[in-house]
């Protein structure tokens, strides 16, 4: 399995395929989506197997924590193994490791938070809101889950992810909009 940088150039083609993969609520717009990867934080990465482009993941570095903001494995791949070994390796990588997964409400969303639990990911115990991606959009009740275990600084990660991925000041829940 291999991680290979993707610049502008190829963020059309990712930018697509969030749309297939995530709701409206989870994606920020096209301009915001273009504008963002000109933050050194943030990241995306293809990911390849068998010199065959898989999937992506797209990443902020916030200091002593990773966040994994979008991750996917295209359709046509899905069900080999090849997510849990790409997940596997961003944590070998970067050791501590958050994102978000929505509530278990249905059995898709149940086998994705069973799926990061399988690879070592666990759910916070407190409460967590993502912020809306988008002016007009809903924030969204999520769990926020962590690698290797729980945070022992829940509102600092999250202050610093309300700030770098949102731009949202974090007000220990509510969160309010800069």
């Amino acid at each position: 399995m291999e991680f290979f940088k993707i610049g502008k150039d190829g963020s059309a083609k990712i930018y697509a395929a969030m749309l297939e993969n995530f709701t409206g609520d989870e994606l920020r717009d096209r301009d915001d989506a273009f504008a963002v990867m000109d933050d050194v934080r943030f990241g995306i990465y293809g990911v390849s197997e068998g010199g065959a482009e898989v999937g992506f993941i797209s990443i902020w570095a916030l200091g002593d924590v990773t966040f994994v903001e979008h991750f996917v494995i295209y359709a046509d791949v899905r069900g080999g193994g090849i997510g849990g070994r790409a997940i596997d390796e961003v944590c070998k990588k970067f050791g501590k490791v958050v994102l978000e997964a929505e509530l278990p409400v249905d059995e898709i969303q149940k086998r994705r938070v069973a799926f990061y639990e399988r690879h070592g990911f666990v759910v916070n115990p407190q409460a967590y809101m993502q912020p809306a991606y988008r002016r007009d959009g809903a924030w969204v009740p999520m769990y926020l889950m962590s690698y290797p275990c729980a945070l022992t600084d829940f509102d600092g990660v999250v202050a610093r992810l309300y700030d770098a991925v949102y731009r949202v000041k974090y007000d220990g829940g509510a969160g309010e909009k800069r």
